[in-house]
């Protein structure tokens, strides 16, 4: 099966609606969340609830801690959502 080449679970548009301060094509996926684009807890906790209800998943905090960076955090929703479906 191939995979395409853009991510599948794209939260760079989550993170600029949580942050309000971040246009998303600015974003690139090896921007790491709190060092590269500013990101606070509270905007981080933010973030995860609106990425668990958009893609129907919920993201624990094992997860989040080895989700530094963009992709790292699009390929978890790829893997929780495949346990999920």
């Amino acid at each position: 099966m191939s995979r395409p080449d853009g991510p599948t679970h794209d939260v760079r548009p989550l993170i600029a609606l949580v942050t309000g301060s971040i246009v998303a094509a600015d974003i690139r996926r090896g921007d790491r969340l709190v060092e590269d684009l500013g990101m606070d807890s509270l905007e981080i906790a933010d973030l995860l609830v609106t990425i668990e209800e958009q893609f129907d998943v919920v993201i624990s905090a094992d997860t989040l801690a080895g989700a530094r960076t963009v992709a790292e955090l699009e390929a978890a929703v790829g893997r929780l959502q495949c346990v999920a479906g």
